[in-house]
């Protein structure tokens, strides 16, 4: 399957209580909702969005990704039909058969297990689904709750890349994990005993 085909195949992922699925438009104000927040941009790439509008180009960005066959991230919705964050894989590979995970979610929602919940989803469609062999993730060292999601789902520590990114007028550190299509197997099972 190539890179054009796999993303067309976003298809909506169920665990016990999230919906994992496209995002659209309509996803807008619930994402400027939670986006607006500082605490939940402190650790991600993009600055907390100062309006509505600010959020629906985001959106509109993503839709425009899926069109060109560039992303897969699903937009997260909980057993009430909230849009509450973003979850999926970008900086695909093909070649390598690797992707990088990225993910945020509403304040609201830390601490609960959701953003466990929502990545065992999305690892688990990426080994199953699509021809990764590897899958990476990346956080800020004091990003303590992130670090908790990657080691929860089995990724393994590979070590600290030093003022990696250029974000918000600074340089940042950070932490890498991956997990390996082999060692998946394993740890789904470990993983879905604990959500």
């Amino acid at each position: 399957m190539n890179n054009s085909e796999q993303l067309d195949y976003l298809p909506v992922l169920k665990t016990q209580r999230l919906l994992l699925r496209k995002i659209c438009l309509s996803d807008a104000e619930d994402m400027f909702e939670y986006a607006c927040d500082p605490e939940v941009a402190k650790y991600t790439i993009w600055a907390a969005h100062q309006s509505l509008e600010h959020s629906k180009r985001f959106v509109n960005k993503i839709i425009e990704f899926y069109n060109t066959h560039q992303l897969t991230v699903w937009g997260i919705v909980d057993t009430n039909g909230k849009f509450i964050g973003t979850c999926g894989f970008g900086d695909l590979q093909l070649i390598d058969a690797k992707a990088e995970l990225g993910y945020a979610l509403s304040r609201k929602y830390w601490g609960k297990g959701y953003m466990t919940e929502a990545v065992t989803a999305a690892i688990d469609f990426g080994f199953s689904n699509m021809p990764l062999n590897r899958i990476e993730a990346r956080c800020e060292p004091e990003n303590i709750a992130s670090v908790r999601v990657l080691e929860k789902v089995g990724m393994k520590y590979e070590g600290l890349l030093r003022q990696h990114i250029y974000s918000k007028g600074t340089y940042h550190d950070m932490k890498i994990y991956s997990i390996l299509k082999q060692e998946w197997s394993d740890t789904k099972t470990t993983v879905n005993a604990e959500i």
